[in-house]
């Protein structure tokens, strides 16, 4: 009796006095805007954070975690809008200011054979540290790694003949910055951009494995609304890639919008693509 009474008595105090206090509370925020926190700036072998926003017009970085008030802010040129604002971070400082890059996509062409390029750029000053576009290619979307064990990063980039014509190859490009850079919480997994897009009767989907794992690769439509499922089973570490022939089943989806989602041991990412008949 007298240690259920001592239990009893320990949990009464844990109750009474480990109190949460609410720190923050951010005003109401559109349902249209996609928002987060990043890893923003480099604090020595970690990375502070940062409240991030992005809508139709723009993307800002705030002056803080707990504020939405902007201090870093990019806007969307017509071509990157077309291509539905597809930016993110880098997770890397590849122009040592301390501050991670960030890389946007934008579409250029008509809505039947749309060119892709890719634009990194440092959202500090708005320069642009890389932009892949050229008049006959399209770019996928780039990874970090030391491809060549040199000690320093490599960006790398698919890039395939525009219009296309079934066939891609690699580009890789020294960055001049050693991996100790690399974001100091990396996810596992690198999933691409999928090319061509849009594409018509094929396209392909790369993804990389920092390590090996049960990976699932699933197609949606814009409703949410699974399609198909075109990888399900465990993969070594390394570079993959997946072709989708825009069926489901052995009919052909209509043209639109889709998505495409890579889980790798409970972790996911996803990305759009657009699909013409």
């Amino acid at each position: 009796m007298k240690s259920k009474f001592l239990i009893l008595f320990v949990l009464f105090n844990i109750l009474t006095f480990a109190q949460w206090q609410n720190i923050w509370n951010s005003p109401n925020i559109s349902d249209a805007a996609i928002t987060g926190f990043i890893n923003f700036q480099k604090n020595g072998n970690s990375w502070n954070k940062r409240f991030y926003y992005l809508d139709s017009i723009k993307f800002y970085v705030s002056n803080s975690p707990l504020s939405i008030t902007p201090d870093y802010t990019y806007n969307f040129t017509a071509e990157e809008k077309l291509a539905g604002y597809q930016l993110y971070s880098l997770q890397t400082d590849l122009t040592g200011d301390g501050i991670t890059e960030f890389y946007v996509v934008g579409y250029v062409g008509t809505s039947s054979n749309y060119r892709q390029y890719v634009k990194i750029f440092n959202i500090v000053n708005n320069t642009i540290v890389f932009n892949a576009n050229q008049n006959n290619y399209s770019f996928s979307t780039p990874y970090l790694m030391d491809v060549n064990s040199d000690g320093l990063l490599e960006c790398v980039f698919t890039k395939w003949t525009y219009p296309y014509n079934n066939q891609y190859f690699y580009e890789v490009y020294s960055t001049g910055v050693t991996p100790t850079d690399y974001p100091v919480e990396p996810i596992g997994y690198n999933l691409n951009q999928n090319y061509p897009n849009p594409f018509n009767s094929q396209t392909n989907i790369s993804f990389t494995l920092n390590k090996g794992g049960q990976v699932q690769l699933k197609i949606y439509n814009l409703n949410g609304e699974e399609v198909t499922t075109l990888l399900n089973e465990y993969k070594t570490p390394g570079n993959h890639t997946v072709a989708w022939d825009g069926k489901a089943g052995n009919k052909r989806v209509t043209s639109g919008v889709f998505f495409y989602e890579l889980s790798v041991d409970e972790k996911s990412d996803v990305k759009k693509m657009i699909h013409l008949k």
